[in-house]
């Protein structure tokens, strides 16, 4: 794996292929947000320098899947969206993977996580309610089950 904060990344330019537009922090209007923007460029630099254009392009890629989707680039989401790739390398070979997110509702799950006030940080309780989704059991939790059933 490449040492931490070593990647050049342009995130105007992988931006921009993925359709979003990323505005400064201070002229976000929480009432006034679209579908598209993001206004958490420092989480955007943080990710695309730590693990490259090619993995924050998926990221956004699989934010903006659905419009509905598009309106969650909060910097919460996109950590547990990026730790969520880093965590299961094997997710991005998932020929489904485009799909499988497009049918999670990011923002109702992110809606209930804000309103969980977990003592926690949002982006980890976010990663977990997503990690869910995409668990895949062995075969000894495949038993588990069987004995669970009987």
């Amino acid at each position: 794996m490449t040492p931490r904060g070593t990647h050049r990344c342009d995130i105007y330019k992988v931006a921009r292929q993925c359709g979003v537009k990323l505005f400064d922090g201070h002229l976000h209007s929480p009432t006034g947000r679209k579908a598209y923007e993001c206004y958490c460029k420092p989480t955007v630099r943080e990710i695309g320098r730590d693990h490259g254009e090619e993995h924050l392009r998926l990221v956004f890629m699989l934010m903006t899947g659905t419009k509905m989707n598009a309106a969650e680039l909060f910097a919460d989401m996109l950590k547990a969206v990026s730790s969520l790739l880093v965590e299961n390398p094997d997710l991005v070979k998932s020929a489904t993977l485009m799909k499988d997110f497009d049918g999670i509702d990011l923002g109702s799950l992110r809606r209930k996580t804000k309103a969980m006030k977990l003592p926690i940080e949002n982006w980890k309780a976010l990663l977990v309610l997503i990690s869910v989704r995409f668990y895949q059991p062995i075969q000894g939790d495949l038993l588990d089950m069987i004995g669970e059933a009987a």
